[in-house]
C-alpha cells in the first residue's frame, strides 16, 4: 500500500540553467508544494512538511471528486505538483496562496475557494494502480501523468486558470521560455534530467532551479549588529521609504568593508540598528516585491557610479 505521504525532492538552486539533450525545462510556480493522493474514499493533499491542505483548498477535491469515475482502475495515485492561485498561465501570486493558506475559519475558507480559487499544477507522477513508480526515469512517468490527465479533459498543452488541474508542461526549447517567464514574470525555471529517478527528501542535482530575479538599485540606510543585515530604500514621494534588507551575496571582504563605512558615517542608533543617510548604492537581485519589501533579496555589487537621489520608486516600478 502506498503512503499519503512521501517527503518531496527538491531541486537544487543554480544560476545557470544546464544544457544537453537529457535536460527539459519547466516553468516554476510560487506555491505550496504538495503531493495529491487520491483512492475511491479519499483525496488527501499535502504540504512539504505533511500538513494536511485539502481542508484549506476544498474547491480542488471537490472537483476532482466528480472525475472518479473515469479513472477508478488506476486508484491510488500519487502525483507530485504545486498548489496555486494563478494570475497568468505562468504566474502564480505568492501573495494570494499565502493569505489562503492561513485561513482556519470553514465560512472563511469557502468564501475564499470562490473568490480566489487554487489550482493543482501537477508535474509529476509517483504512484499508480497502488504501486510507487517514481524509480522509473523521469520522463516515462511524465507521459503517464500526461495520459492520466488527459482522461480528466485536462490540457496538456498549457495551464488554465480556471482549472482546478493542471498539467505542468516541458520544453526543450530553452530560450523560448526564458523569454515566456520574463515576459509573464514567472516565478523562474527548473531543468530536470529525463532520465532521472525521484527521491524522497532529496535536493538533487537532477532538478535545477533558477529564479526569474530582478536586479535594482537601492541606497544603505543601516546596518543591524544584532541579525547582520543591511536595510535599504528608495526615494518615496520626497521622502527615504524603507524596502527591506539583505545579508546574503556579498564575499567576506566586501561585508566588512560596507560594515566601517556604515559605522564611520552613522549618524543615529535605532536599537541594534546603525542609521546612516543615503549615499551608498547598491544593486539588488529579488524575486519581488512583496508588501512593498523586497522578497528573496541578495546582494549584487557596489554602484559606486549612481547618485543616490536616482534610487527611486518610480524607477523601481518599472522594472517590477
Amino acid at each position: 500500500m502506498i503512503s499519503t505521504f512521501l517527503k518531496p525532492m527538491l531541486p537544487s538552486l543554480s544560476n545557470d540553467l544546464p544544457k544537453g539533450e537529457n535536460w527539459v525545462y519547466e516553468v516554476k510556480y510560487d506555491g505550496f508544494r504538495c503531493l495529491l493522493y487520491w483512492d475511491e474514499s479519499s483525496i488527501i493533499m499535502t504540504s512539504r512538511n505533511g500538513h494536511n491542505l485539502h481542508t484549506i483548498f476544498p474547491e480542488i477535491p471537490n472537483r476532482l471528486k466528480h472525475f472518479e469515475g473515469d479513472i477508478k482502475h488506476l486508484f491510488p495515485l500519487l502525483i507530485d505538483g504545486e498548489l496555486c492561485i494563478l494570475e497568468n498561465p505562468f504566474k502564480a501570486s505568492f501573495e494570494q496562496i499565502q493569505k489562503r493558506g492561513r485561513l482556519k475559519q470553514s465560512d472563511k475558507i469557502k468564501q475564499a475557494s470562490e473568490l480566489f480559487p487554487s489550482s493543482f499544477c501537477g508535474f509529476d507522477l509517483l504512484a499508480m494502480e497502488g504501486k510507487y513508480i517514481y524509480q522509473q526515469p523521469f520522463l516515462e512517468r511524465k507521459e503517464k501523468l500526461q495520459h492520466l490527465l488527459q482522461m480528466l479533459d485536462v490540457s496538456v498543452n498549457e495551464v488554465s486558470l480556471t482549472s482546478r488541474m493542471n498539467y505542468v508542461p516541458f520544453t526543450s526549447d530553452i530560450i523560448m521560455l526564458k523569454k515566456t517567464v520574463q515576459t509573464y514574470k514567472s516565478e523562474g525555471i527548473v531543468a530536470k534530467d529525463i532520465s532521472n529517478k525521484w527521491s524522497p527528501g532529496v535536493r538533487a542535482n537532477k532538478w535545477i532551479k533558477v529564479k526569474n530575479l530582478i536586479i535594482n538599485t537601492f541606497f544603505v540606510l543601516g546596518y543591524d549588529t544584532e541579525n547582520g543585515f543591511f536595510h535599504v530604500g528608495v526615494i518615496k514621494d520626497h521622502s527615504i521609504f524603507s524596502t527591506g534588507l539583505f545579508s546574503h551575496g556579498m564575499s567576506p571582504e566586501e561585508k566588512e568593508a560596507l560594515i566601517q563605512i556604515v559605522k564611520k558615517n552613522q549618524n543615529g542608533k535605532s536599537g541594534s540598528l546603525i542609521l546612516i543617510e543615503p549615499s551608498i548604492c547598491v544593486d539588488i537581485s529579488y524575486l519581488e516585491l512583496y508588501k512593498n519589501q523586497l522578497r528573496q533579496p541578495r546582494f549584487v555589487s557596489f554602484r559606486f557610479d549612481v547618485n543616490w537621489e536616482e534610487c527611486t520608486w518610480e524607477s523601481l516600478q518599472k522594472n517590477n
